[in-house]
């Protein structure tokens, strides 16, 4: 048989015990630097699919629906917009950018800067997840 994971669980009750609700706690991890956001949930989402398919347009998609939250599905330039914007706050690249050439070569990688801040976000996100799992 397989464990089950204990999770958290606050259940809202009555005074005569009735149970109303049964709550879960949910949290989120992102990155600021100077009060401006880094890197969230979407972003890491995003780095992760350029880390695997080597093409922004491609790591579109593979992200979820609601990556960006409300946001159905991001289109290239947001995603593009979004990287440039990461980049601009940090003040270096997180990724590097191919320009497809007639032998159909081009893409993107992430660079070395790029990797680290994914392989941290999922380390905290890890962690996250172990806390609320416990």
């Amino acid at each position: 048989m397989g464990s089950k994971k204990k999770r958290w669980c606050i259940l809202l009750t009555k005074k005569d015990g009735q149970v109303l609700q049964s709550l879960e706690p949910k949290a989120k991890i992102w990155f600021e630097l100077d009060g401006e956001l880094i890197l969230g949930r979407g972003g890491a989402l995003l780095l992760r699919g350029i880390a695997e398919k080597g093409s922004i347009s491609q790591a579109i998609k593979t992200l979820p629906q609601d990556a960006f939250g409300e946001m159905e599905s991001p289109s290239y330039r947001f995603a593009w917009g979004y990287l440039q914007k990461v980049e601009e706050r940090i003040g270096a690249s997180i990724v590097e950018k191919h320009r497809g050439h007639s032998d159909g070569k081009g893409g993107t990688v992430l660079t070395n800067l790029g990797v680290k801040l994914l392989e941290l976000y999922e380390s905290y996100e890890q962690k996250l997840k172990q806390i609320l799992t416990l």
